[in-house]
This record gives structure tokens, C-alpha cells and sequence, in this order.
């Protein structure tokens, strides 16, 4: 039942979080983002744990975008480029939609509780999320100075403490 209510208040969180980031689908950070905002709190205490300040993510996600932009030629960010366009349409409502991060992700995320006969939680989320070796993810950690398999240490940590 945890899980349940869990999967449902993450993924339209997640969607959230990259609409706001002017993206169609939620990718591996945006789920990061979401279990980041959960009141259960491990997400936040993985971070806290390898001394990270988990506020630094969305800050480090929303700075991967330049690179992207000014390699297509344009120096505008994403938030002026978003102003200049027409709002985006209703999604249809249907089966989740998500990018293939966020595919990646999940499907081991679930793997691993039902391994753990545990309940879904952020850290999970992040002990799978910080193994990822390209993509968003993984450059974020880069630039807020997070080794991946000390992250990934430390969300172990989180879930054992959390199952203890």
C-alpha cells in the first residue's frame, strides 16, 4: 500500500518537475527532484550523508541545459526560450510517459525493494540513479562535486538504516 501511494505521488511529481524545466517527459533527475520534496526524507538524507547539500541539485540539473543550448548556437536560456513559445499541450491522460532515464531507473528501483522485502523510498531512487555513468544524473553529480559511488554508498546506508 506504501509503495502504491508512494508511485503515485512520484511520478506526477516528477512530470511536474520537468515541465517545469520545459521538458516533455521526467528523466532519472526529475524522479531524484521529486523523492528530493517527499517528507519520508531519505533522498535528502543521502545527500546530507556524503555532506551535499540536496538543495544544490536542481541547481546543478538546471545547469546542465547551457551547454545543450549554446551548442545549438544560442546564448537565451531555457526559461527565455520557454517565454517565446506557445504553452505546451494538455498531455493526454493514459499510460505514464517518461524519458529513458527514468526507464532505466524505476524497473531497478523495484527490483531492489522486492530483493530488500522492503517499502519504495528516495534513497532507493538514488542508490540506483547514482550508478548511472552519462546522462543528467550523472553530470549534475559531476558539477555539484558528488562522487557517484560514495552517493551510492551512502543510499545503501539510508535503506539499510531504513530496513534496520
Amino acid at each position: 500500500m506504501y509503495d502504491i501511494r508512494f508511485m503515485q505521488s512520484l511520478f506526477p511529481a516528477a512530470e511536474a518537475e520537468a515541465a517545469a524545466m520545459g521538458e516533455k517527459e521526467p528523466g532519472a533527475e526529475h524522479l531524484i527532484l521529486a523523492s528530493l520534496e517527499f517528507q519520508e526524507g531519505s533522498a535528502r538524507r543521502v545527500f546530507e550523508r556524503v555532506d551535499a547539500d540536496p538543495d544544490q541539485f536542481r541547481t546543478a540539473v538546471a545547469a546542465q541545459n547551457a551547454p545543450a543550448l549554446e551548442s545549438i548556437g544560442t546564448e537565451d536560456d531555457a526559461a527565455s526560450i520557454d517565454s517565446r513559445l506557445p504553452p505546451p499541450a494538455d498531455r493526454p491522460s493514459g499510460v505514464y510517459r517518461n524519458a529513458p532515464s527514468a526507464r532505466q531507473v524505476f524497473p531497478e528501483v523495484v527490483k531492489l525493494v522486492k530483493r530488500d522485502k522492503s517499502r519504495l523510498c528516495g534513497a532507493y531512487i538514488l542508490l540506483v540513479a547514482s550508478q548511472m555513468e552519462f546522462g543528467t544524473t550523472a553530470r549534475a553529480l559531476a558539477t555539484m562535486g558528488v562522487d557517484r559511488d560514495e552517493l551510492a554508498a551512502a543510499a545503501r546506508a539510508e535503506v539499510d538504516a531504513l530496513n534496520a
